[in-house]
């Protein structure tokens, strides 16, 4: 232990290129995202209901969307993300570590409340960064933001072999490993040349008076809204049709590497098709995937589908991030990625997901059908979207 730590001290000590401390802390983030799907299960094991179970989730997820824009908007102030992110990173490191001492279910819900407060400034605060370090030309996006998809994948193969072997006592311990990690990289984070904001009480509110904003916005609620279902019970829905979990597993895994891929070797069709183009597969792909995922399908089949979460995920991820890096001035970046994470992402997945749970227990698998008409209604979206839109590709498409 002694000499890891003087190995990692030492490596904190020497500058890091930008791709490689961005990929790093992207990397070491989505580890602990990964580790936070087993958090169920400690909380069950510590006693907690699947009411409770819900209620924790719940409010965490809530206070994600409410205080993402907050953080943003602090960032903007500064000028700077990194101590913004280190702060962060430590706290939820702070908290994953107080659950070790906790029992019952409102200490366990507060603890829960302020790790999501904590957590919800990381992933925007690091898309923003990563996109003004790809505008000056110091990294290229997509690469980098392909080590965090890849650290998920891993994590969540590592972290579930551990557990099963040893317990999910381990789960507070990797989490907070893994935000730890983050913090420490934190350090050597580089900043991007951007003047601090004005002092503005309705800065985020006045984004919304561009009308790429929000056109990106409503396109990535759509999009990424429709995998709502997908997040919440494909799992249940695959095992109720005698797949087993090993199975699953590898389904699963073949969309994240599917997105790695497009994330880390797409630079060249990410270019050429452009945010509109890359909408328009988006949620073509999500029309296609979803409506086939409804139905009762063999597994090689199955297996054939899964490679469009490249498309229905990433394409958007990227079509959004090259509309932000664009239209965004570069001192409401910060406020603008965190309102498009809180907006675009979490509150409505979070509401599709309560809407699919209460659809998949009625009727099962016809849900996905819900998804395919919601992921594919952003077409209607794309013509407005591709009028908005510059020939020339943005330098963050990669």
């Amino acid at each position: 232990m002694a000499s890891a730590m003087r190995l990692i001290l030492a490596l904190l000590a020497r500058p890091w290129p930008p791709s490689l401390a961005i990929g790093a802390f992207f990397g070491a983030y989505f580890g602990a995202a990964a580790v936070n799907a087993f958090m169920p299960l400690w909380f069950a094991d510590h006693g907690l209901v699947p009411g409770q179970i819900g209620q924790v989730l719940g409010l965490a997820a809530l206070l994600r969307v409410l205080a993402g824009p907050a953080w943003g908007t602090v960032a903007d102030r500064l000028g700077r993300r990194r101590p913004v992110l280190c702060f962060a990173a430590c706290t939820a490191a702070a908290l994953a570590l107080t659950y070790l001492t906790a029992s019952g279910f409102w200490p366990i819900l507060l603890i829960a409340a302020f790790q999501g407060l904590a957590a919800s400034a990381i992933g925007p605060l690091t898309d923003s960064l990563a996109l003004s370090l790809a505008r000056e030309g110091r990294i290229e996006y997509g690469p980098v933001r392909s080590v965090g998809s890849a650290a998920f994948m891993v994590m969540t193969a590592v972290a579930g072999w551990l557990l099963g072997r040893v317990g999910s006592w381990l789960v507070p311990w990797l989490q907070g490993f893994g935000y730890g990690l983050a913090a420490l990289i934190s350090l050597r984070l580089p900043e991007a040349t951007v003047p601090p904001a004005a002092p503005h009480p309705l800065a985020g509110l006045a984004l919304f008076r561009i009308p790429a904003f929000r056109l990106t916005l409503g396109c990535t609620a759509l999009i990424q809204g429709s995998h709502a279902a997908f997040y919440g019970f494909a799992a249940l829905y695959w095992r109720s049709q005698g797949i087993s979990d090993t199975v699953i597993g590898l389904l699963l895994a073949e969309c994240i590497i599917a997105e790695v891929l497009l994330f880390a070797r797409g630079r060249r069709l990410v270019s050429r098709l452009g945010p509109a183009g890359l909408t328009a597969c988006a949620a073509a792909a999500a029309l296609v995937r979803w409506t086939l995922t409804a139905f009762v399908l063999p597994v090689p089949v199955m297996a054939l589908i899964q490679p469009l979460h490249a498309a229905t995920f990433a394409m958007q991820h990227l079509s959004s991030m090259m509309m932000l890096s664009r239209f965004i001035p570069a001192d409401r970046a910060a406020t603008a990625q965190a309102l498009h994470s809180a907006l675009g992402f979490g509150a409505p997945t979070g509401l599709m997901t309560l809407l699919a749970g209460w659809i998949y227990a009625r009727y099962g698998g016809s849900v996905f059908l819900l998804m395919a008409v919601m992921g594919g209604s952003a077409l209607l979206l794309v013509p407005a979207l591709r009028r908005q839109t510059k020939p020339a590709a943005s330098p963050a498409s990669a």
